[in-house]
């Protein structure tokens, strides 16, 4: 398979695979993947309020869910009293998904911080740098195939068969350099400035904001199914 196949096969697909990361940052990505279960698993049969201030709907919400969630203040203060006043009727509905409507009415969003769901600005949760590292020596290694007899296959009356051809893969796999010129190009993010990728020793140490690293972690991770 040729470089601009594989580069195809790369774009098929989503499957989420971390590379290596520090303890405390294992830690909290557990704690994160363990909220966002519980946002997905806990359905709302009712949701009812009206003129209530978001603080209260949020807060409600935790308790329901039971997941810590914290609102910026600061990012609470630069909304408008009269726009955290909350009107909504939902049913049936994951907890989630109305956390969602309610924190898009007043223009926050989700976050994680310090293993907390966290709610605030666009620009502070995009803002939020982790640092984590990914090893691709694995994408980048070439598997070196050492060569095989010929098989022929004894026909009857004859000292020999047809021959079978022994595949003949030439594939060059990615260099490291590739790879992070693909993740540059694939990956929406704001390289050069909140994100930034350094090579060392056939890793990619990366700091970026998590959803930039949960997107960089697919893209490698199609990466290896494809070779």
């Amino acid at each position: 398979m040729k470089k601009l196949a594989f580069v195809a096969a790369v774009l098929a697909g989503v499957v989420f695979s971390y590379g290596p990361v520090r303890a405390d940052e294992r830690k909290d990505e557990v704690a994160y993947k363990q909220i966002e279960a519980k946002l997905e698993s806990t359905v709302l049969s009712t949701v009812a309020y009206e003129d209530t201030d978001v603080s209260e709907v949020v807060r409600d919400f935790a308790k329901k869910g039971n997941v810590t969630i914290v609102i910026d203040k600061k990012a609470l203060e630069g909304v408008a009293e009269a726009d955290r006043k909350i009107t909504l009727e939902l049913a049936e509905i994951k907890l989630g998904n109305a956390l969602n409507i309610v924190i898009d009415q007043i223009g926050l969003v989700k976050s994680y911080k310090n293993g907390v769901l966290y709610i605030t600005t666009k620009e502070k949760a995009q803002g939020a740098v982790t640092t984590k590292t990914y090893d691709v020596r694995d994408i980048t290694m070439r598997i070196v195939d050492f060569p095989t007899p010929e098989i022929r296959l004894k026909e009857d009356g004859t000292n020999r068969g047809p021959s079978i051809p022994t595949p003949d893969d030439n594939e060059e796999p990615p260099t490291t350099d590739e790879v992070v010129e693909m993740i540059e190009s694939t990956v929406t993010a704001e390289w050069g400035s909140s994100a930034k990728i350094t090579v060392a020793q056939g890793q990619l140490i990366i700091s970026a904001p998590r959803d930039v690293h949960k997107s960089v972690a697919s893209l490698l991770d199609q990466l290896r199914a494809s070779k």
